[in-house]
């Protein structure tokens, strides 16, 4: 049997790295190539090196378009070349989705490993994965569920995440002293330029409100400039594992993103931003068709983490909610209960029970 797997990003690289582990150790046998990264390469015939081209947003990086246009159609050419069994593609949507599309005939099997977040937007392209997909592999639990309904097979194999990130602490906080609040403005530097000076005048407004310390985060790529606004409004900047910080803390105030998934699993009660531009905003209002932006929320069902969009994400808006929840004991605890809730609804990510299902595909 040959398997080909496509991963395009760092996350999904690693991801689809555990899985051709045990794809492997099910089946010895096997051949697996692959277009992706480093791991990949090392547990792999690896056709195309992906990790060296900036690929995020794939088509839509207009200064990358011709050369990632050559490298969509290298991969092409090797897919039909090797004429695997199996496809499986890796979250990266952008250019998946296109892949699919141009590799898909009868007799080769296609897999999603890790959805895009069409149950929030762009269910248009659900008209592709019923098309081209035979199964997707989700890793939220709700998302079994709507594809199922919109008559497409899928599985919920459990998230990478669950399985790295330590469990959230035992105990709640104890001892007097100051509160300890962790800034999480985004990884990217926009997304540092847009939510960084808002969190720093929160907690100017927190200032005499509230007994607190407060560090940011600081991603090890990004340039040490763009936080200066922290350290003018004596916040600690430091860079580190932040599952650990996450151990440490009593509250998060972040951007909207991955991060607040694993802010859930390790127990921290989250406020959360999400800003963008104007005219996006408006379309995307348009668009997205959830009651939360937030993850830890939509598997919830409500709002544990309060979520301040756009022109609600105002320094006031940030105080009042964090002053609210550590001045309120009450609701500390209901918020703690809830992510404890949130933990069992989760699961890790299972490789075997993923690389079993791929193989039952192949087996009918």
């Amino acid at each position: 049997m040959k398997l080909f797997i496509v991963a395009g990003e760092p996350s999904g690289d690693m991801h689809a790295t555990e899985l051709v582990h045990a794809l492997k150790n099910a089946s010895p046998d096997i051949d697996v190539y692959s277009a992706g990264g480093p791991g990949l390469a090392a547990c792999s015939t690896q056709v195309e090196d992906l990790a060296s081209l900036a690929v995020t947003g794939f088509f839509e990086v207009i200064s990358y378009l011709p050369t990632l246009i050559r490298v969509f159609n290298r991969i092409a050419a090797k897919i039909e070349e090797i004429n695997p069994d199996v496809v499986i593609f890796t979250d990266y949507p952008d250019f998946n989705f296109r892949m699919a599309k141009r590799v898909a005939k009868p007799g080769r099997k296609l897999v999603y490993f890790i959805s895009p977040q069409l149950w929030a937007w762009r269910k248009g392209r659900l008209k592709l994965v019923k098309q081209y997909i035979d199964k997707m592999l989700v890793i939220f639990p709700f998302e079994e569920g709507f594809y199922r309904e919109n008559g497409v097979e899928a599985a919920f194999v459990g998230n990478p995440l669950v399985n790295t990130i330590p469990a959230m602490k035992a105990e709640t906080r104890k001892e007097a002293g100051p509160r300890r609040i962790l800034l999480l403005p985004g990884s990217r530097s926009k997304e540092v330029k847009s939510n960084l000076a808002t969190m720093c005048q929160a907690k100017k407004a927190m200032d005499g409100r509230l007994d607190a310390r407060y560090s940011v985060l600081k991603h090890p790529s990004l340039d040490a400039t763009l936080f200066e606004s922290a350290h003018e409004a004596g916040i600690r900047v430091f860079e580190g594992n932040p599952h650990d910080e996450f151990q440490k803390v009593d509250l998060a105030i972040a951007c909207s993103g991955t991060v607040t998934f694993e802010l859930a699993l390790s127990g921290v009660p989250t406020v959360v931003l999400y800003r963008m531009n104007a005219v996006t905003y408006h379309v995307a209002k348009r668009l997205v068709k959830v009651d939360a932006i937030s993850i830890p929320n939509l598997i919830l069902g409500h709002h544990v983490f309060p979520e301040l969009i756009q022109d609600a994400a105002t320094p006031e808006g940030i105080a009042e909610e964090v002053v609210a929840i550590l001045s309120d004991p009450e609701r500390l605890g209901r918020i703690r209960d809830e992510l404890g809730r949130f933990r069992t609804l989760v699961k890790a990510f299972d490789a075997d029970y993923a690389a079993r299902e791929i193989f039952s595909l192949v087996k009918k």
